[in-house]
């Protein structure tokens, strides 16, 4: 058997990441999941949020917009809208992100208007808290 879990994160801007891990934690609609290889098979959806991945004791970090994950035999996916590696975001275009959310809010909007820029407002401070996580945990 395997000692590794196969990961792959997808969004439809490609292939973000994949390759052999020893740990994937994920933000699930019913809190937090961490998955290790030899993971009975499971399916489930999961909500914005941070996912740490460990690969030979480093671990990585991705934003995701919500997607899904699926684990059987030792192959994991995680489909997702939107995902970006944490050392990958520009903070300056994700505090203008913000900014921008944040002013087309306090505008009229219809349901469907008003749903994106909550969702950008949403995912810009995501992004923003862990780029700063990330940055912390790189300093000697």
């Amino acid at each position: 058997m395997a000692d590794n879990l196969f990961l792959e994160i997808v969004s439809p801007q490609g292939i973000i990441f994949e390759g052999n891990i020893d740990q994937v934690t994920l933000p699930g609609v019913d809190g937090i999941i961490t998955v290790l290889p030899h993971h009975v098979p499971l399916f489930t959806k999961l909500i914005e949020g941070e996912i740490e991945v460990v690969q030979l004791g480093k671990r990585t970090s991705y934003v995701i917009s919500g997607g899904f994950f699926e684990i059987n035999n030792n192959k994991a996916s995680v489909l997702s809208d939107y995902a970006i590696r944490a050392e990958s975001i520009a903070e300056a275009a994700a505090l203008e992100k913000k900014r921008q959310a944040e002013q087309k809010l306090r505008e009229k909007l219809t349901n469907e208007e008003f749903t994106i820029a909550d969702k950008d407002l949403r995912i810009s401070i995501l992004e923003l808290k862990v780029a700063q996580k990330v940055r912390r945990r790189q300093k000697p």
